[in-house]
């Protein structure tokens, strides 16, 4: 059964908020992954974002995108995927399924609120296969997604030591 984490604070080099997380052992066949509009959210961080905004699975896995409807996008960025992997974007889908079989990590934004810091980071198997190379990119993003990726890649090298 799939479970989210509510983790008002996480102390990971420091102290970090997150959102959600789900974790390998808590994935289900198909993971499920909501795009989130809260407009009575205190921040635009809050107010759009990813849930889970942190996912790790097996290679193999499927995770179904749901909400990307008006604006919202999942684009990923072609920096921070894994060599051979396919480069993604849905827009203008309620739902879509996508099957990960390289390992590392992908590094997903909406292409429109990614500005404001809706990012997630989907784990495939081992993340070391590209991780400093992901990793690498971040000065190349914008203030809130780099800020974003940081705090995710920071939980993933606690997870992986």
């Amino acid at each position: 059964m799939a479970i989210s984490l509510k983790l008002g604070a996480a102390i990971l080099t420091g102290a970090m908020a997150f959102g959600s997380v789900a974790l390998a052992e808590e994935i289900p066949e198909v993971a499920v992954v909501h795009q989130v509009i809260d407009l009575n959210a205190d921040t635009p961080a809050h107010a759009f974002r990813f849930e889970p905004k942190f996912l790790q699975v097996p290679a193999g896995a499927t995770v179904r995108f749901k909400g990307s409807t008006g604006r919202h996008t999942v684009t990923a960025i072609p920096r921070m995927i894994p060599v051979g992997a396919r480069v993604f974007e849905i827009r203008g889908k309620p739902e879509l399924d996508l099957t990960f079989e390289k390992e590392g990590v992908y590094g997903i934004r909406c292409r429109v609120h990614g500005r404001h810091g809706m990012v997630m980071l989907l784990v495939v198997g081992d993340p070391s296969s590209n991780l400093e190379e992901a990793k690498a990119y971040l000065p190349k993003l914008g203030e809130a997604e780099r800020v974003g990726f940081e705090e995710l890649f920071a939980y993933v090298e606690a997870q992986n030591g």
